[in-house]
């Protein structure tokens, strides 16, 4: 394949940023924020942790939602981006965009089980429904690849397919955001093929989906707007006019509305998905990136990758309620 050099996701804390770490102003350091791994057993077992993935880093910070203080830190390879974990068994999985392989640990422990190569960047995950592969994305000159998660061995690669992924399990699909070309691929999992192509034209980055499953959003970075997926005919219905360059979209419990984080302006954008508008645009931390739901829908957590920090987003008022100073370049915020 040809060369690729615009990694519009992970790489641009790595040309952009070094290891720095400042403070922002109202920002708290979380008790316990050491540099060692909790002693504690299966402390990362438990269900609705905030997983941060550090691009410049060789660790995942796991934060407690509900306290915001420092769990622990989970050993990865080089460039920490995208957690995923086996429901049904104790161990979870860590894509390492900078030493190009897939870690993977015990979820009783945090300690590494195997370290397997995938590819050229890996950055981002997504288990089956059955959760027997592992599919992964990356930001680099490989496809597609498939991991059997009972072997940790790599089965089937695909040539195409670069980005985000988002399950879709009431259409039985994987939808897979290609950041170097203007489409979203729909994924069958069982034949592990590329079902559908659909156009949306610029630079699609990331994706969500409304909890009833029947549309899919999408973060498009160089068209500044946010478009919408039926996913019944896997087709665009609408395209919805956004300020700023769309990085990381996430959508709340209630599936009323959509957050959008913009990386240039370091904003994140409240886009009603009912009226189609935008409602609210809340200023946050330098260079916003990913964002996420706490699993009761009450707040939501923004990676700022400028200025090492997580921001806390009421989710009801709509207003930021703090800050949180993390480690270097958190490119990745997920609760699992």
């Amino acid at each position: 394949m040809t060369s690729r050099t615009v990694l519009p996701l992970a790489a641009i804390a790595i040309m952009a940023l070094g290891g720095t770490r400042t403070t922002p102003r109202g920002s708290e350091t979380p008790p316990g924020f050491a540099d060692s791994l909790s002693s504690s057993t299966a402390v990362f077992m438990r269900p609705g942790l905030l997983y941060i993935g550090h691009i410049t880093l060789d660790y995942v910070s796991v934060l407690d939602p509900g306290t915001t203080q420092l769990v622990g830190r989970i050993k990865s390879g080089g460039g920490a981006c995208c957690v995923d974990l086996v429901p049904t068994a104790a161990h979870g999985y860590i894509a390492n965009y900078k030493s190009n392989d897939v870690t993977v640990f015990d979820r009783m422990t945090g300690k590494t089980i195997a370290a397997v190569p995938a590819g050229d960047h890996p950055s981002h995950l997504a288990l089956t429904r059955d959760s027997k592969f592992l599919l992964i994305g990356h930001e680099g000159n490989d496809g597609l690849w498939f991991l059997d998660t009972r072997t940790n061995q790599i089965t089937k690669k695909l040539p195409e397919g670069t980005g985000i992924l988002c399950r879709c399990d009431s259409r039985k699909k994987i939808y897979q955001s290609q950041i170097f070309v203007p489409y979203i691929f729909v994924i069958d999992p069982e034949t592990q093929t590329i079902a559908k192509r659909i156009h949306v034209g610029g630079r699609p980055l990331d994706l969500a989906i409304t909890p009833d499953q029947k549309h899919l959003y999408i973060a498009n970075f160089d068209l500044n707007e946010i478009e919408e997926i039926d996913t019944d005919t896997d087709s665009v219905v609408a395209r919805i006019p956004h300020v700023g360059n769309a990085r990381g979209i996430a959508i709340t419990n209630d599936g009323s509305f959509g957050y959008v984080t913009n990386v240039t302006s370091s904003t994140v954008t409240v886009v009603g998905l009912g009226s189609r508008e935008i409602v609210k645009v809340i200023p946050v931390g330098t260079m916003p990136t990913s964002i996420a739901f706490r699993n009761d829908g009450k707040y939501a957590y923004v990676s700022c990758q400028g200025n090492a920090s997580v921001f806390v987003i009421d989710a009801q008022t709509q207003e930021i309620v703090r800050s949180i100073v993390v480690d270097s370049n958190p490119i990745q915020v997920q609760v699992r």
